[in-house]
């Protein structure tokens, strides 16, 4: 049996007292008080969370001040931001890549004929999924073909996937027939053996992307879907892996956004951007997000 919810809403001058009640250093109260009226204590609370020593009490670490979570909050904007820029190179790419290879071999609806698909149930939740999105779209080329053509046939790929979330996309690629070679092929465009990395790797960027999407805290999170193990590349790589726990932070998610990113935009500055992000924020800790001793020495972070 649950409680009934009964905390009451506080003011900013009870929040800032609560606060200080569990120990937090508190120098700029000009500081704290616009934070929690531009930012707000529940997504605030995300970050200082992190910096406490009794998940009950909620007591501050002695010693933390203020200043350390708005640091850690402007880290943590200022790397979703760097990943939000990178994933849409990844997602465009992406999106080119299935629609002109499979366009070429299967004509221009090939995501429409369950011939094409690994699984029956999951290709009619992937066409329900597609018709809902090209429903709710508003764009302007998918208004134009309803017009012309009508709705009684799917627009071509290359209109479609351009409407479908980035969540979608991926399961229409994981339920593409795994014996068409046309699957490997896209994998291969983009530096991976196979399509299982591929697979797993678009999972690990969609849940990243949805995190960036939605402002949610990246640092110092745990993520459930760890990528498939890359264990060696033609392209530089990552020879010191994270081990154990340490596969479910941040790092290792870093460098598959990284290494895809290397293949469809190789002169990007992810490399040189996120080290001077990590150097501007000295009190961020990398440890914590995963990253591994001497990681920028790595041929990947070259």
């Amino acid at each position: 049996m649950v409680d009934p919810f009964k905390k009451p809403a506080t003011s900013i001058t009870e929040q800032i007292a609560l606060l200080q009640q569990r120990g937090l250093t508190i120098n700029d109260h000009a500081s704290l008080e616009y934070h929690l009226t531009h930012v707000g204590y529940y997504r605030l609370a995300g970050y200082w969370q992190v910096l406490q020593n009794d998940p009950v009490k909620h007591t501050f670490i002695p010693g933390t001040a203020f200043e350390n979570v708005v640091e850690l909050y402007n880290f943590d904007r200022e790397l979703r931001l760097l990943l939000t820029d990178a994933i849409e190179r990844i997602e465009v790419s992406l999106r080119s890549l299935i629609v002109n290879t499979m366009c070429w071999a299967y004509g221009p609806t090939w995501y429409s004929d369950p011939h094409h698909a690994e699984h029956a149930k999951r290709y009619d939740e992937n066409i329900r999924s597609i018709n809902a999105e090209l429903e709710r779209s508003s764009e302007d080329f998918v208004a134009h073909h309803n017009r012309k053509y009508g709705k009684s046939e799917h627009p071509p790929a290359w209109k479609t996937m351009q409407v479908l979330s980035f969540g979608t996309l991926s399961k229409v690629f994981s339920n593409i027939r795994n014996n068409l070679p046309e699957k490997k092929t896209i994998a291969q465009k983009l530096g991976l053996p196979t399509y299982t990395w591929l697979e797993s790797w678009m999972v690990v960027i969609s849940v990243l992307r949805n995190y960036c999407a939605h402002h949610c805290r990246i640092c110092y999170r745990k993520f459930n879907f760890p990528p498939k193990e890359l264990i060696r590349s033609k392209f530089p790589w990552i020879k010191n892996y994270p081990t154990g726990i340490l596969k479910e932070h941040l790092y290792f998610q870093l460098c598959v956004v990284k290494y895809i990113l290397d293949r469809c935009a190789p002169y990007n500055r992810f490399s040189s951007q996120l080290k001077q992000l990590i150097t501007k924020y000295p009190s961020v800790s990398t440890g914590r997000m995963g990253f591994v001793p001497e990681w920028e020495k790595e041929d990947l972070w070259q």
